[in-house]
């Protein structure tokens, strides 16, 4: 399949944990001189008039301490400009952070599928005593536990079981897809170019979806005024990550067994 991009226009109705950026610290920072002399201000202006009022005179320089010089200001409104125009929030990002929902999505439809299993216990009763089941006595015996017991499987045991497997598969492929799009620096960059040029913040997702069937990734983004929004897609450039059946086979012995 030949990859390609698709771009999309949609209309509809109308969280990354890390360090804070070098340029909010750098914003924290200056803001805090200033609010420091703000602050200063009122103090000393406070002690002048005081002073003023009991006839202290205030010496040069006691008061204008307090001023706001120009490279205060300047590394302020710098700062403050380069929080407005840096990018916190990025397509990398975003598909790492759908990849986490998807895993735990997983997680949770394994342990459905734990659940649904355990219906199955009397399956392996069965199995077992109808292999030992050679004589005539024996297998009388089976008949007679399959008799007295329940040991039928119903179309519901059945459905929850199938319901559980296939939700297993759709979230290990959405969860694996996500994480190998946020490693590849084509879809990241492409999207976070788009999403720029087109005014629009990436972390105004409307919706990422990957279909592992068509190895198609769309991510769609809300616009400035919420009622409308765009996306990219990308379809066939996560070919090269797919594992075969025999790999799946092979790493479920290997690491559960």
């Amino acid at each position: 399949m030949l990859s390609r991009i698709i771009a999309t226009s949609l209309v509809c109705l109308t969280g990354s944990g890390a360090a804070a950026d070098q340029t909010i610290s750098d914003l924290a920072t200056s803001a805090n001189a200033l609010m420091d002399q703000i602050k200063l201000s009122r103090t000393l202006a406070a002690g002048a008039s005081y002073y003023a009022g009991v006839g202290g005179i205030a010496p040069d320089g006691s008061i204008t301490a307090a001023q706001l010089s120009v490279q205060m200001v300047s590394a302020y409104n710098d700062a403050l400009t380069n929080v407005q125009n840096n990018t916190y929030y990025n397509t990398s990002m975003l598909l790492d952070d759908q990849a986490d929902i998807a895993l735990e999505n997983m997680s949770l439809a394994i342990d459905a599928l734990v659940d649904a299993t355990t219906t199955f216990a009397t399956v392996g009763v069965v199995a077992e005593m109808a292999a030992e089941a050679d004589t005539v006595q024996e297998q009388m015996d089976l008949q007679e536990v399959v008799s007295v017991t329940d040991m039928t499987i119903t179309e519901t045991d059945v459905e929850e079981y199938n319901t559980a497997l296939a939700d297993v598969e759709t979230y290990a492929q959405e969860a694996a897809g996500f994480l190998a799009a946020s490693n590849n620096t084509h879809i990241t960059s492409s999207t976070d170019g788009w999403a720029e040029s087109n005014n629009i913040s990436v972390a105004e997702y409307g919706s990422v979806t990957y279909d592992a069937t068509s190895d198609l990734l769309i991510l769609e983004f809300y616009g400035q005024n919420n009622e409308t929004y765009g996306g990219v897609g990308f379809e066939g450039y996560l070919a090269g990550e797919f594992k075969t059946a025999e790999d799946i086979y092979s790493a479920g012995i290997a690491y559960g067994g």
